[in-house]
Parts: C-alpha cells; sequence; structure tokens
C-alpha cells in the first residue's frame, strides 16, 4: 500500500489527508480503491485496509461498485442495520462507511448473525442519512467541485421493503430538500469567494470580508459539535482555494503545497483549542495574493518578450528606446521598471548587448569591414563600436576576428 501512495502527485497526497480528516472528524471509516481491479488494485482506507469490509469481503466491494455507476453519489443500505454512502471519483471507487442507524441498539448489532463489520480496527460509526448525506455531499464538491443536493443522492437496497426503520428515508429527502434551499446564500457566497480567489481580484476579496458572512447552517451542518463544525469547514474551504488558485493559474504544485502547509497549521491550532477562523481567512488572503502575483508576473513577462520582440525586429533600424513603449501599448516608466528587474540591464543595454552580439557574428563569418559593421547595425561610428564591443566582449572587434580566424584556422 505505501507503494503506490508514494508515487502519488501531491495533489492527491492532499486529497488523501483531506479523507483521512474527514474520517477522523466524522468518526466514519472511508475507504478508497480503484474500481473493478480486485485484490491487485491501488486501495487505501482510513482505518486498517484488510479490516475494512469493503476490502475483507469482495463481493460487498463488488455491489458498491456497481452502485457507482452513473458518477453520482448513492447510500447503499446493505441490510436493515447497516448503509454505506458510495460514489465514483475518475477510475476509483469510494465509500463512506460503514455506518448504523442512530437509533439501533447496539446489542441487536452485536447479535446479528449476518457478518456484520464488528472488527474493533473498523468503527462502525452511528449515523443517519442524513449526516452521512451532508458528508457525501462535501466529499463530491470537494473531488468533481460541484454542488449536489441531497434530492439527487438516491438510496438503494437489495429489499428495500424489509427496511426497517419506516419513514426515515422520506424524512430524510423532506429535511434535505428544505436543507438545501436555505443553503442558496450560503452557496452563493462560497461561489463569489472562490471566483476572487481564482482571479486573485483581493478588491472583491476586501469586498466580501466586510460583507456579513452566512451563518454556518446557510453553508451546510456537518456536525453537532460548534468547534467540531468550524474545524470541517476549515478543512474544506483550505482545499477549496487551493483548488481555485491552480484554476487561477497560480503553480500547482506551490499551491498545494501551500494547501498542506495551511492544513498542517489547522491541525495543531485546533489541538492547542484556537478557532480556526482567522487560520481560514489567512488562507484565503494567501491563494488570492499567490494568483494576483502569478497573474502580473505572467503579464509582466509577456510585456517583456513583446519588448525584446520589437527590438528584434527593428534592430538594425535608427531605434529609440521611447518608441517600443507606444508600439507595444504600455507606458514607458512601467516597461522601463519591469525589463530592468525581469532582465537585470537597461532596455538601452539590452539593445546595444544584442548589436554587439550580432555583430560578432558577422566579425566571425564575414569579411566586411568593420566600418561597414558599425554602420548596420546602427552604431554612430566605428570607434564607439569599438568602445560598446569592448564593454561586452572584453576585446576589440578587430582582436574578436583575428582570434576567430586564427581558432578555425587551428581546429
Amino acid at each position: 500500500m505505501a507503494s503506490w501512495q508514494e508515487g502519488l502527485s501531491q495533489a492527491w497526497k492532499n486529497d488523501i489527508s483531506f479523507l483521512q480528516l474527514v474520517s477522523d472528524l466524522s468518526g466514519i471509516a472511508i475507504a478508497l480503491w480503484v474500481a473493478g481491479e480486485g485484490e491487485a488494485g491501488a486501495r487505501w482506507a482510513s482505518c486498517s485496509c484488510d479490516a475494512h469490509p469493503c476490502f475483507a469481503r469482495p463481493a460487498l466491494r463488488t455491489t458498491l461498485e456497481e452502485h457507482c455507476c452513473g458518477g453520482m453519489p448513492s447510500i447503499y443500505l446493505e441490510n436493515n442495520l447497516v448503509f454505506y454512502g458510495v460514489m465514483p471519483i475518475g477510475t476509483f471507487a469510494l465509500a463512506i462507511g460503514p455506518a448504523t442507524f442512530s437509533a439501533v441498539p447496539r446489542d441487536s448489532i452485536g447479535a446479528d448473525p449476518a457478518g456484520l463489520p464488528l472488527d474493533p480496527v473498523v468503527p462502525l460509526a452511528r449515523a443517519d442519512l442524513d449526516t452521512v448525506g451532508k458528508y457525501m455531499k462535501l466529499i463530491y464538491h470537494h473531488f468533481m467541485g460541484t454542488a449536489v443536493s441531497c434530492e439527487e443522492i438516491p438510496v438503494t437496497a437489495e429489499m428495500l421493503e424489509h427496511w426497517e426503520p419506516a419513514g426515515a428515508l422520506e424524512e430524510y429527502q423532506l429535511d434535505q430538500s428544505e436543507h438545501d434551499r436555505d443553503h442558496q446564500d450560503g452557496r452563493n457566497y462560497e461561489q463569489e469567494l472562490l471566483r476572487a480567489v481564482e482571479q486573485g481580484d483581493t478588491d472583491l476579496l476586501k469586498e466580501l470580508m466586510n460583507r456579513p458572512a452566512p451563518q454556518f447552517d446557510q453553508i451546510g451542518a456537518l456536525s453537532e459539535e460548534k468547534s467540531k463544525e468550524n474545524e470541517y469547514l476549515a478543512v474544506s474551504l483550505i482545499t477549496l482555494v487551493t483548488r481555485a488558485a491552480v484554476a487561477g493559474g497560480a503553480p500547482a504544485e506551490t499551491a498545494h503545497q501551500l494547501g498542506d502547509v495551511y492544513l498542517k497549521r489547522l491541525g495543531k491550532a485546533v489541538l492547542r483549542g484556537e478557532p480556526p477562523t482567522f487560520l481560514s481567512f489567512s488562507a484565503i488572503l494567501a491563494f488570492t495574493e499567490m494568483v494576483r502575483r502569478t497573474r502580473e508576473e505572467k503579464s509582466e513577462r509577456s510585456c517583456v518578450e513583446a519588448c525584446k520582440a520589437y527590438i528584434e525586429k527593428h534592430l538594425r533600424h535608427n531605434l529609440e528606446v521611447g518608441e517600443i513603449a507606444p508600439a507595444i501599448g504600455i507606458s514607458r516608466s512601467y516597461l522601463s521598471r519591469i525589463f530592468h528587474q525581469t532582465e537585470g540591464i537597461t532596455i538601452q543595454q539590452f539593445i546595444q548587448r544584442e548589436r554587439c552580439h550580432h555583430a560578432a557574428r558577422m566579425l566571425l563569418y564575414s569579411n566586411y569591414p568593420i566600418s561597414q559593421i558599425a554602420q548596420y547595425f546602427g552604431f554612430s561610428s566605428q570607434s564607439y563600436f569599438g568602445v560598446c564591443f569592448q564593454h561586452w566582449y572584453g576585446v576589440s572587434p578587430n582582436a574578436y576576428r583575428q582570434a576567430g580566424q586564427q581558432n578555425s584556422a587551428h581546429p
């Protein structure tokens, strides 16, 4: 198991860390495996891999894979006590569970002879459909980048008519229908926030932060404990803004490394009993600024390359530095500043260096007089050409030509 995880990209490692944290916070086991490859395929579980029912019972794994069809999450009722949330993630299948209904007495679980997963390494979490559905929505949003309502999550079973918690499904779907409508404001806020990060728009971000933020119940109730709720939302937020930054053009590896740093800081903050709110806002600001800087640097590089291309095209003409900026559509002072920051020399020095570079080739591979070469590349005189050439090459044009001829005569 360790070998295939070592070959994962940083993004996938962060995803595995995210799933582990979801499992730790929810108390529900999570399993991930390559669908259709049986025992030979890569697999991962938040608990002991071998002990998880998905891997200990191949028939169950096959059944769950069959319920991954259609690209959407679903809930599978294994029997009248135990159920799983399942969803496809690319070539992988993901299961959250096993879970059992909160109202089921522990004695009835222990007495069930149907091979229930009672291995102490694998937690059989007490949860209802509502809770598991919310975690599935979060995981689906994490991997797919789109929201799914609980109305879109079907509940299936081998023998649904024998499911004893009567009316729970109807109550679950009705509750989630109201729940999803109430959360629209929270979703809109989230979308605007991610758009600000993706565009590197610090002004929009400041505007959003000055607005009253939606309450947690508008975003989604993920836990009955407020501290766990805050932590869970912070994990989700850091993951989402990491992806938004990559979508906005930030270097993927750098963005995922920064996301990993913030997730580790979050873990330490929780252990110290500190609220994660400040850390969440810090992450949002950091990723927005990363995208802004990346876009600014790309814009600056584009301007510098446009300047170089213009110089190359007009190198033999009477080229003036002042004509370049208007020709490529930016201000002269801005061009001068970013060119010097990028290249380490001024535009005039670059022009002079490029002219000397081209002149050096003519000195080596032609018999044109030095005076004619100097005139050809726009130098005001042969003596001025000599001064410039000496500056860049350390020798006079004549000495450079003679050294080149001697080297060609004696290979």
